[in-house]
């Protein structure tokens, strides 16, 4: 009868088995510490009214998103239209009337029915983020964006 010799190292033994685990944690621990990639090249700045309008989605640090821009929105009290910029990406207006739990989605061109400027709400939401802080109709009167129409005006 001869003797069987066993051999040391190879995949089925337990010694270097832990030494592949000690190896693949120490490379998910540096991934994890130093991270995979370079940051973002730097870009566009924002403008500084606009700070958080840009963020990143995963920002969930802030609140609620910046009100909206006074002086980029008109209100025409003679027939109630409230003419709102475009928002960017898939960003959506919201009009709260008084009296609502929630906003309703408009057009950027809107006729707001009869109500106490001071109590109807403007506010714009991006898709998967809370909404902005709301703005009154009263204060986009006050904010001096007076809106002009030429229409019937003689040439």
């Amino acid at each position: 009868m001869s003797v069987l010799r066993i051999t040391q190292g190879g995949w089925g033994q337990r010694g270097s088995c832990r030494r592949w685990m000690r190896m693949a944690a120490l490379a998910v621990l540096s991934v994890g510490l130093l991270g995979c990639g370079t940051p973002p090249p730097p870009g566009l700045e924002p403008p500084p009214h606009a700070v958080g309008l840009y963020d990143p989605a995963w920002m969930p640090h802030r609140p609620e998103l910046p009100p909206p821009q006074l002086d980029r929105i008109n209100f025409d009290e003679r027939t109630r239209t409230l003419s709102l910029y475009a928002l960017p990406g898939n960003g959506r207006w919201m009009v709260q009337m008084p009296g609502e739990r929630e906003g309703r989605l408009v057009l950027p061109q809107h006729r707001v029915p009869e109500a106490d400027p001071g109590e109807v709400l403007v506010y714009y939401v991006q898709p998967g983020r809370k909404p902005s802080a709301p703005v009154t109709i009263k204060q986009i009167q006050e904010s001096g964006s007076v809106h002009v129409s030429l229409v019937n005006q003689p040439r």
